[in-house]
């Protein structure tokens, strides 16, 4: 499969290059994901988990990004709750090879089926994001209906999810951004330009 791998944490994202790799194996309770979307933040570069696994053991080359979206095509022994060809999204594990990659192995309690509405762009764009939001609200925040929320960086990544799951929720949202734009392209977006175009003249998504 094609897959963008890293080897050298110095080089950072411009290290990222495009290659064949094997697709990965479904092991015990793991599910194989044809990933149609997927999630990559710049800063992983800078992570132990992209460079070493749980024993602090070198890793490379490895496969970053972690959000996904796409269909399974296989599970491994034990795995229930998800069928092959289901449409699902979800987070893959910090230290194993990631989503940057056309197919990833990921254990199937990260994953959550993608209502057949939900663009696949869309649902790779929410895991990290939307659990960051989610968790500074309910979990550490225990906002209540009625409340005032101070968005700083509303129009950014965590800022949209803030804004809309404390609108849901009832509470008074109050949002800052800039409008100063900061474009930036990496090496990183060109290969994955590459690998979707690929991916599309291999064939199309599922409805």
């Amino acid at each position: 499969m094609k897959a963008i791998v890293v080897t050298d944490q110095a080089a950072g994202t411009a290290g990222m290059t495009l290659a064949e790799r094997p697709e990965p194996p479904a092991a015990i309770n793991d599910v194989i994901v044809q990933i149609y979307a997927s999630g990559f933040v710049p800063t992983e570069m800078e992570w132990p988990s992209t460079w070493t696994d749980r024993a602090d053991r070198d890793r490379t080359p490895s496969i970053p990004g972690h959000e996904l979206a796409g269909v399974v095509t296989a599970l491994g022994y034990g795995t229930t709750g998800l069928s092959v060809g289901q449409r699902v999204f979800g987070l893959a594990d910090w230290h194993r090879d990631g989503t940057l990659a056309e197919y990833v192995a990921i254990e199937a309690r990260n994953l959550a089926p993608l209502p057949g509405d939900v663009d696949f762009t869309v649902g790779a764009s929410v895991p990290i994001s939307g659990l960051t939001a989610w968790q500074g609200l309910f979990e550490h925040g225990r906002l209540q209906a009625g409340q005032s929320v101070l968005v700083h960086g509303a129009a950014g990544a965590v800022g949209t999810m803030v804004t809309q799951l404390a609108r849901e929720f009832g509470a008074y949202v109050i949002g800052t951004s800039t409008s100063r734009t900061t474009p930036w392209k990496t090496s990183a977006e060109s290969i994955w330009f590459s690998m979707s175009s690929a991916a599309t003249s291999r064939s199309g998504p599922p409805a």
